[in-house]
């Protein structure tokens, strides 16, 4: 079984929110052999979504169940106001991703110079205190690419275990899933988030999973996932997580 929960039908705000656009997501969808498919706008593009698209999007391909999510910013200092976009629409599911460090956006290109101004491990410790804070919201099933961190390719100068386990083990009291966000092949890092030895240490954590593409344009869709969910299994899952009206499901693969 293959599904994909991270897709932006808006992408970076490039194209608009018709039933034509989306019906190239869903045919994209159908050809990697998706079951589910779950679209999940960045919460900043929440005024420019047309919810009642995705009703005449099921009926017309019916043999993909479609899943409608939120990928939404953690800002610390920001709660109250990510409870009521959480809370503006039924959501199947929202996506709680950290994106920013402070005002700095770390993901993008143009502010990469960012990282030389830091201690790598501090920078790791920084970061992943504000993905377990999001995770402990309530707020979110679903976390996305969870050592996103690594986008340029910095990595810690601590050990995987000494990094990431203290983060896994907060996680796991939460119950959240962490998603297998196949966009890092396409990133500068070149590489799954998280990275296959990540998986193993998060399949000793019980961390739940499930995956994504983080897809951003119509061709992109389920991009991955079938070697996302190989290298899952080699670690040992042998269930992802999916989502529909709030609630989280297992099935097995």
């Amino acid at each position: 079984m293959l599904v994909d929960y991270h897709v932006h039908a808006l992408g970076h705000k490039d194209r608009e929110h018709t039933l034509e656009n989306l019906i190239q997501y869903l045919e994209s969808a159908r050809e990697r052999n998706l079951t589910e498919i779950g679209f999940a706008d960045h919460d900043r593009y929440l005024p420019d979504l047309d919810f009642s698209l995705y009703s005449k999007l099921q009926e017309l391909f019916p043999d993909i169940k479609i899943r409608v999510g939120l990928e939404i910013d953690y800002f610390p200092d920001k709660i109250s106001e990510i409870k009521k976009i959480r809370n503006s629409f039924d959501f199947d599911y929202c996506i709680g991703s950290v994106h920013y460090i402070g005002d700095w956006m770390f993901d993008a290109d143009r502010y990469k110079d960012e990282f030389n101004n830091w201690d790598i491990d501090l920078l790791y410790e920084k970061y992943l205190s504000l993905v377990v804070a999001t995770a402990q919201t309530g707020f979110f099933p679903l976390i996305g690419h969870f050592d996103l961190i690594k986008i340029f390719g910095h990595r810690p100068k601590k050990s995987l275990e000494a990094t990431f386990y203290p983060a896994l083990k907060a996680i796991e009291k939460t119950g959240v899933v962490l998603e297998l966000n196949t966009n890092g092949w396409y990133k500068p890092v070149g590489e799954l988030y998280p990275s296959p030895e990540l998986i193993q240490l998060m399949f000793e954590c019980n961390i739940p999973i499930s995956l994504s593409s983080d897809a951003h344009h119509p061709d992109q869709p389920g991009r991955d996932v079938d070697k996302a969910l190989a290298i899952a299994k080699k670690a040992g899952y042998r269930r992802i997580a999916t989502f529909e009206k709030g609630k989280v499901n297992f099935v097995h693969v």
